[in-house]
């Protein structure tokens, strides 16, 4: 049972990690709250924690250095869950875009710890299974954060917020069950292994960050507009394109269960499947002529999104030495963050093309096929 509940609370530290687009519901009431302000700066605040997880990544190192693992993730934890729950308290943009970034901060703080102290803890099938249900866990959170914003709408936006608080819980699961300075099951190594990432190395980590940030950056824009898609096109209102939302985010625990049967089938040519898949999940979102065809969409983009994600962060277990994976991890995860934070800029850039719903999520779609096809094959040819 100890064991039991020790991976889970290791598996609970992802479940606030992709939670800062959860309001992203509640942005049709902010549009009317924030007005005078344009819409893309009022959407900013939705990715905006992503410039805070940079922030703390590209410290990453420093941070290693300067706190013990336990002080590091409890640290963030209680930094997202202060950010993430103070606009509930005032409002005024000025203060709730600093929250927003301050949230970020603390997400960066445990995002690359949360998935390499899997990779550095476990091994063989059991590490597989472990990321598989990681990815998972990520989607739990986001799905049941974004029911919960759906449902706290009618009592107002500003307390959608307190969704946050969730971070306070995951705190003292960590403190409770995860073991303090618990020996880390690593595998012995050769004395001749290298202490630094190689040119090899170097260009694998960049080629996967590409993935991973086209990949956030496409899931972000989904997350995002799908809201004022649904609205616009009369096939909902905000609190039902929450419940497509959760939909999209639920189908991800499916996809994590099944992770380690889908990398034995396909293995490295997974990332390029469910990236393409992931592309074609998009184009029938921007087609549907009705929900449930949405519906459809958003489960199949789901789905594909979380393998393709896991499938990255799997790659790199395999093919970067254990003391170098925080590392390399890090800057995945800043990959991730990029593709996060950089949405509405991409969005306004399309919007200058073209301000169809149905054109924009086309194109995002097929930047993704595109993508996901150029990475596998700078892929193999480095192998």
């Amino acid at each position: 049972m100890k064991q039991y509940l020790e991976r889970a609370s290791i598996l609970a530290l992802s479940l606030v990690l992709i939670t800062s687009f959860s309001i992203s519901s509640a942005l049709p009431a902010m549009f009317d709250y924030y007005q005078g302000y344009p819409k893309e700066q009022i959407e900013l605040l939705v990715s905006l924690p992503s410039f805070g997880i940079m922030i703390m990544l590209v410290l990453n190192g420093f941070l290693e250095r300067l706190f013990p693992e336990r002080l590091q993730i409890s640290l963030g934890l209680l930094i997202l869950s202060i950010g993430g729950t103070a606009p509930f308290w005032y409002q005024e943009y000025n203060f709730v875009f600093a929250m927003r970034i301050l949230f970020g901060l603390g997400v960066g703080m445990i995002n690359a710890k949360a998935i390499s102290i899997i990779s550095e803890r476990y091994h063989g099938k059991t590490r597989i299974q472990m990321l598989g249900l990681r990815g998972s866990a990520e989607v739990v959170g986001a799905s049941i954060l974004t029911l919960v914003v759906g449902q706290l709408l009618s009592l107002g936006w500003t307390v959608t917020f307190l969704a946050y608080s969730a971070g306070f819980l995951v705190l003292i699961l960590y403190l409770l069950f995860v073991p303090y300075g618990k020996e880390k099951k690593e595998t012995k190594r050769k004395e001749t292994e290298t202490t630094r990432l190689t040119g090899q190395m170097k260009g694998l980590i960049f080629l996967l960050a590409v993935e991973a940030a086209v990949v956030v950056c496409t899931n972000t824009a989904i997350t995002i507009r799908i809201p004022s898609l649904m609205v616009e096109r009369g096939l909902g209102d905000a609190q039902l394109s929450s419940l497509v939302l959760s939909i999209m985010q639920l189908i991800g625990i499916l996809a994590g269960v099944s992770f380690s049967f889908f990398i034995s089938l396909f293995k490295e040519r997974l990332l390029l499947w469910s990236g393409i898949t992931f592309g074609l999940g998009q184009i029938v979102i921007a087609l549907s002529p009705s929900l449930g065809v949405m519906v459809v969409g958003s489960v199949v983009a789901g789905f594909s999104y979380s393998v393709a994600l896991t499938t990255v962060f799997q790659l790199l277990s395999e093919r970067i030495p254990a003391k170098l994976l925080n590392q390399a991890t890090s800057f995945a995860v800043l990959g991730c963050s990029f593709g996060a934070f950089t949405t509405p800029f991409i969005l306004g850039a399309i919007g200058l093309v073209t301000q169809n719903g149905m054109l924009v999520f086309t194109i995002l779609g097929c930047w993704l096929i595109v993508t996901s096809i150029f990475v596998m094959y700078a892929l193999q040819k480095r192998a």
